[in-house]
């Protein structure tokens, strides 16, 4: 993403005054819509769009402005019943880095703070004896409405505790906001009431605390971005300020910052290049932060600096908003294409109108299910919102606004697409019960670099084996020969004169001896390679370690499943009947040789491993190991391999590159030991040599 123009255009002027007032009228009623009902009609990149023109318009025809609109326009929201002692007021925006350069001489090489701006709802606390008295929404700047009951409800919001750890009087301003795990919780929860799900975490926020008889949970957090107090008067600095907060039980944004900026930093605002090192670094880590950002907030640290520099009307001048692309946006959904993953579960695609997210042009994004998909009214030609937030894979979120009249209800294909036969429908996530229709998606699975790694192995070779007859299982491939596999035609692909076109020796050779290798891969890929309902990666890893051999694994109870740390009841039934029903076919494995048993780093007594009984999380890069193989070292040192560092985690592996800061910080949080990627190296080669 280009961070010179973060998602918006060079704004251009409207070349008349009815576009202008146009304009103006739709930014007023989306933001009239998102404050006063909580539901979008406008996604973020929009809105910022036509915000931009406007201000330019305004420059060259002051005159247009006659009715005085633009002092209002950014919060779009009615009266609210609590005036603010001091107005609530938005912040000038940077779309560029001279603008940033701009501001930063404006500092005259005064220090500045760099923090995360996050994307929720803006609220004024008041603390009395450190009591919780007020909390208010920033409606139009001057007046918001009383959310007191609704921040104290359901257990109250993180960050923003009814009672503070000393008697503190005074006021914090700050974000409400979901994160990705909150977020995802609330849908759930909202969606169980029969209700249509969030479109954004800020739709979120917004609408639960606006909402005074809300009957499910919507978990919430608060990160304080300033602060006022009798006791703060002779406190000069912003970080020092919040310091006191935070010691408070407060949380606040300044030490939520990221990576080697964590949690506080002063930034001289005379180097342009370290404030631009930090939007770049926060933009890298965005979609990993877990919490919905939109951009950062660069501000001067000294109160004696803001005095000086002082506020205009609707922003304060001693501070400036870079924003990011929008992480969402809205779009129309065109078709719903429905396939059969590798356990043969119906998977369903949304074919959405080209739009921009995070810097990328979507046109498909995942959906969750056929009860979803209903229960949101979703149809052909609806209006939806679509999220890249913490994903690589969009997807869509929930219908947004007014529906056309014009859609089409969806109703989902009674038969499997590719067998025509009926799914299984017994539960919420339909299934197609011939094994065939998974084959293709199991197989390239498991070919994938991280389970059996077999180079070439893709979707169309899977699909040739299966249309040749050559293939019913996974068995089969290690009995395949090169003749054989030279033969194969593509059915669906022919060469130019329509000869129907063959894999050839030379891909055939290549993929037998990634098959022949694959043999050799560790036990854990092995059995995640079996495709079994409710495994992958990790519960490969997790059985592998606890069970130690493919024999004791296929021997194991329901009960002796459920042992294993992370596997329930239903998940250990799941497996025990998978392997139940792959017997067959994994009695043809062990006769093809496969790695049957775990590889220990050293005989004998487990015990005398040296991470046995460990969890250990593993974050950049290894040297001489892919991130599949770093993992199967840990386990095979006794460690239990876990993606998330908490405070039941015991040791932090810490490779290069700039994705381990995050992890870096909460190890920090947490008091976990850490290890350098090269020490890990050493030690499990040393143990290996023994």
């Amino acid at each position: 993403m280009p961070l010179t123009s973060p998602g918006l255009p060079p704004a251009t002027p409207f070349p008349n005054r009815a576009e202008f007032d146009e304009a103006v009228t739709a930014v007023v009623t989306a933001g009239a819509a998102y404050h006063n009902t909580g539901d979008p009609v406008m996604d973020d990149g929009q809105h910022d769009r036509l915000l931009a023109r406007i201000a330019v318009t305004h420059r060259l025809h002051p005159g247009w402005d006659d009715h005085g609109v633009l002092t209002s326009i950014a919060p779009g929201a009615a009266l609210g019943d609590v005036k603010h002692p001091m107005p609530m007021l938005s912040l000038d925006k940077a779309t560029t880095f001279d603008q940033v350069a701009a501001f930063i001489d404006r500092l005259r090489g005064a220090l500045a703070v760099v923090e995360l701006k996050f994307d929720g709802l803006a609220v004024r606390a008041r603390y009395e004896r450190g009591r919780l008295v007020l909390a208010a929404t920033r409606g139009d700047g001057t007046h918001g409405e009383n959310i007191t009951a609704q921040v104290l409800r359901h257990g109250g919001i993180r960050g923003l505790p009814a009672a503070l750890l000393r008697p503190w009087t005074g006021e914090v301003r700050g974000e409400v906001y979901l994160s990705g795990d909150d977020f995802a919780l609330a849908n759930a929860n909202r969606v169980a009431q029969g209700k249509a799900a969030f479109a954004t975490p800020r739709n979120a926020a917004s609408g639960a605390l606006r909402k005074r008889d809300l009957a499910y949970k919507v978990p919430m957090s608060f990160a304080a971005y300033t602060a006022a107090a009798d006791d703060f008067r002779s406190i000069d600095s912003h970080l020092e300020r919040m310091a006191v907060l935070k010691a408070m039980g407060i949380h606040v944004a300044s030490a939520l910052t990221i990576g080697t900026l964590a949690p506080t930093t002063r930034i001289s605002c005379t180097t342009v290049a370290a404030v631009r090192a930090v939007i770049t670094e926060i933009s890298e880590r965005r979609l990993t932060l877990g919490v919905p950002i939109d951009g950062v907030v660069i501000k001067a640290d000294s109160r004696a600096t803001r005095k000086v520099l002082g506020s205009g009307s609707c922003a304060p001048r001693w501070a400036v908003a870079f924003k990011y692309a929008p992480d969402h946006a809205f779009s129309v959904l065109r078709d719903i294409e429905v396939g059969v993953g590798r356990t043969g579960r119906m998977s369903l695609t949304a074919v959405i109108d080209p739009v921009t997210v995070d810097g990328t042009t979507i046109t498909r994004a995942s959906l969750h299910n056929v009860a979803w998909v209903t229960a949101q009214g979703l149809g052909i030609g609806s209006k939806v919102a679509v999220v890249r937030a913490g994903e690589v894979i969009p997807r869509v979120t929930a219908a947004v606004g007014e529906q056309s009249v014009d859609v089409r209800t969806w109703q989902p294909p009674q038969e499997c697409p590719k067998c025509g036969e009926p799914w299984d429908t017994a539960q919420q996530l339909w299934r197609c019960p011939t094994p065939a229709c998974s084959l293709v998606s199991l197989l390239t699975y498991a070919a994938s670099r991280d389970v059996l790694d077999i180079d070439g192995l893709g979707e169309e070779i899977a699909t040739a084996l299966l249309d040749g007859d050559l293939v019913r299982d996974l068995a089969d491939l290690y009995s395949l020969t090169v003749d054989q596999l030279a033969a194969v035609t593509y059915s669906r692909s022919a060469d130019s004169d329509g000869t129907p076109r063959r894999i050839g020796e030379t891909t055939a050779a290549k993929l037998v001896a990634g098959i022949t290798a694959a043999k050799a891969q560790p036990l854990a890929r092995h059995i995640t390679a079996l495709g079994i309902r409710m495994t992958g990666r990790s519960v490969g890893r997790w059985l592998a370690s606890y069970f130690r051999s493919l024999e004791a694994l296929r021997a194991a109870s329901v009960e002796e499943l459920a042992l294993v740390e992370r596997i329930g009841p239903a998940k250990a039934k799941s497996i025990h009947d998978g392997l139940r029903s792959a017997s067959e076919m994994i009695d043809r494995l062990i006769a093809a040789d496969i790695t049957t048993e775990m590889e220990d780093a050293v005989s004998g007594d487990e015990t005398a491993l040296p991470w046995t009984g460990m969890t250990v999380v593993i974050t950049g890069s290894v040297p001489g190991m892919s991130r599949g193989q770093a993992q199967e070292a840990a386990t095979r040192l006794g460690a239990t391999v876990s993606n998330s560092v908490s405070r039941t985690s015991n040791l932090l592996v810490v490779g290069s590159g700039s994705s381990t800061r995050n992890k870096l910080a909460k190890a920090e949080e947490h008091q976990v030991q850490t290890m350098s990627a090269d020490e890990f190296v050493a030690l499990q080669a040393g143990i290996a040599n023994r």
